[in-house]
């Protein structure tokens, strides 16, 4: 990888944008649909970066269930949320699609935040943003109701037409709210049929959002 190869995958990422490594430090690494990335991978050594692709991010419970916890696409960083600790997280990252990763050694990017003061404030937003992203997630999953489940999903990922498309199947959106299926399914049918929703064509619109927020709260 040269020089300017290197900036051009870098580039893609608001965090590491402008950073320099050689590159004779960063590996690149191609996944196919359905593999574990973590496959093969120190994450004690390395960070990541998504050049191409999608990453499915899971935390495993204790029962064994796997929870989805996130999604990473082009640019998103993975790995370096522990960058200053020696415990490795207890996450599983699984290619939804086809993917190319860069790896970046870990003392290679302290050494880079130590250079770089500007690195540092992204590193400490970036952090900060991971750690109110995971006190939401954590509030979801601790929701007692399915429906309130979904209707803090479908409140949180609407568009500004009130519309919500989820990126996944509804069986992976099951997952990722910690219910079942057929109590996705049930509870969707149930909004719909209170006009509260619409579903046409794999989209969700919400039809009247005061009333949502009230049955949630």
């Amino acid at each position: 990888m040269t020089l300017q190869e290197l900036h051009s995958h870098l580039a893609l990422s608001p965090l590491l944008c402008g950073c320099t490594f050689e590159p004779s430090e960063i590996t690149c690494r191609y996944f196919h649909s359905g593999q574990m990335i973590r496959h093969g991978i120190s994450e004690h050594s390395s960070a990541g970066m998504v050049l191409t692709g999608i990453i499915d991010v899971y935390s495993v419970a204790l029962d064994g269930r796997d929870i989805k916890l996130s999604v990473l696409e082009q640019g998103d960083c993975f790995g370096i949320c522990n960058l200053l600790v020696q415990d490795d997280m207890d996450t599983v990252l699984r290619c939804r699609t086809d993917t190319k990763i860069i790896l970046i050694p870990k003392s290679a990017m302290i050494h880079a935040m130590e250079q770089d003061s500007s690195l540092a404030l992204r590193y400490a937003a970036y952090c900060n943003q991971k750690i109110q992203f995971l006190i939401h997630r954590i509030e979801s999953l601790t929701m007692q109701s399915c429906r309130g489940k979904i209707i803090e999903y479908l409140l949180s990922h609407q568009d500004q037409e009130g519309k919500v498309t989820p990126d996944c199947s509804r069986e992976e959106l099951a997952r990722y709210l910690g219910i079942s299926r057929a109590a996705l399914f049930r509870e969707l049918s149930a909004l719909s049929s209170h006009h509260l929703i619409k579903l046409e064509r794999g989209n969700i619109f919400l039809n009247n959002q005061e009333n949502l927020q009230q049955l949630l709260f």
